[in-house]
């Protein structure tokens, strides 16, 4: 991988794939929901919708025309550390891909009527998830975990603040945050390296470099109980305890963890809860890395009647697991871990998406060969140890949506 820091700050990745013969483009800029104050939650979010409504030079049909022209389509992201504009494209139109993306970035006209139907949109979008209870769980969890810390706040932000919303601030929010030196561009696969970088010098490469990205902050893990009571065909519920911040060293055992609790059909949750028990269709586990701040999670969707059962047989399994992992689950769960991520970057969309993150999160090129070469050297002890210090950590976090209890009922199931 080739990588150039134009003199305003603007890091390009430039990954040549033997044998493509299509290109993903893409730009990552350090500005998502972490970056929000309070007033302004749900502004990332808008943006990235707001930059596919036309620019001094395109409408926002001739965008999706011109993309179809191409023979590729493009899309965009929010996250609570970053937002993600790309495309995919045949290689030999990569260059116009990549204008297309620039121009919405530099370009785009925020149009106070475009702003007004998008508001619509982005709300039902909001209204959608309200409908989903896992998600409700999900952001209840983050609200409750961290309070009053942008790490805690929705992505879509709120209704209130996303109706309060101007043009004139989203068009303040990219001045301080969509700035050349918190931006990485990458073109991967088969491309015109001389058009890519001639487009990108033109372009984000006129840009005048920012004052770089805020500090972030570190908020601890509060341990929390969250109850929505909604009428869902199912409850849903999460569970959670502190995790590992992203960047830590350990990460690749926690992917094994991961995997070994609730990552896949062959874990102790997901064997105990749906294949032994029937009490529960979706049930499994996730660790969420965030600079400074992480979590473990396990989160199950289930009859509201069997809340009971569903907690106990958690927390069993939680409280079974250190000590007892056995060789068999370590070296299945190494061998499925390190397929899924082998097999995750087979497309040129994959290592895209893999090159420019770990430069905007990292600040380095990350082979996959040193990931790999990382789960090669784990030991059992290695993830039991892990085991130890995230399952018996008595900090806990319980949310629930759905049909709920009293918070009597919750307090002996937040125990370790």
């Amino acid at each position: 991988m080739e990588k150039i820091v134009l003199e305003n700050g603007l890091r390009i990745l430039l990954l040549r794939i033997a044998g493509a013969r299509s290109a993903s483009v893409g730009v990552w800029v350090a500005a998502g929901s972490r970056h929000e104050e309070a007033r302004q939650q749900g502004i990332s979010h808008f943006i990235e919708h707001m930059l596919f409504k036309g620019t001094s030079r395109r409408s926002a049909r001739a965008i999706s025309e011109e993309m179809d022209m191409l023979g590729g389509n493009v899309n965009a992201y929010t996250s609570r550390e970053y937002t993600r504009y790309y495309a995919q494209c045949l290689g030999e139109n990569a260059v116009q891909a990549l204008d297309i993306l620039c121009d919405m970035l530099t370009s785009s006209r925020l149009d106070r009527e475009e702003m007004e139907r998008e508001r619509g949109v982005i709300l039902d979008e909001m209204a959608m998830y309200e409908d989903s209870g896992e998600d409700v769980a999900h952001e209840a969890l983050c609200a409750a975990v961290w309070p009053g810390s942008p790490l805690g706040r929705t992505i879509c932000g709120l209704p209130e603040t996303v109706r309060a919303l101007t043009p004139d601030d989203l068009r303040g929010y990219m001045r301080r945050h969509y700035t050349p030196d918190r931006m990485v561009a990458v073109a991967a696969g088969e491309f015109d390296r001389e058009g890519v970088l001639r487009l990108l010098r033109d372009t984000l490469g006129a840009l005048r470099r920012g004052e770089g990205a805020p500090a972030l902050d570190a908020p601890a893990f509060t341990p929390a109980l969250a109850l929505k009571a909604k009428e869902f065909e199912q409850t849903s519920l999460t569970l959670a305890m502190p995790g590992l911040p992203a960047g830590d060293e350990r990460r690749y055992a926690m992917s094994l963890l991961n995997f070994i609790v609730g990552g896949g059909a062959s874990s102790r949750l997901f064997q105990r809860l749906r294949e032994e028990l029937g009490l529960a269709y979706s049930v499994y586990s996730a660790s969420y890395a965030s600079r400074g701040a992480g979590l473990f999670t396990v989160a199950a969707s289930f009859s509201g009647g069997q809340q009971e059962q569903v907690l106990s047989e958690i927390l069993a399994v939680l409280r079974g697991l250190p000590g007892t992992i056995t060789a068999e689950e370590f070296a299945r769960a190494r061998a499925q871990v390190k397929a899924s991520f082998v097999l995750g970057l087979e497309t040129v969309a994959a290592q895209a998406s893999y090159a420019g993150r770990n430069e905007l999160l990292e600040g380095r090129e990350v082979p996959a060969e040193e990931a790999v070469a990382a789960l090669d050297r784990l030991t059992p002890a290695e993830v039991e140890d892990l085991a130890c210090m995230l399952l018996r950590d008595p900090r806990r976090a319980l949310s629930v949506a759905g049909e709920t209890r009293g918070a009597a009922f919750y307090e002996p199931f937040l125990q370790a």
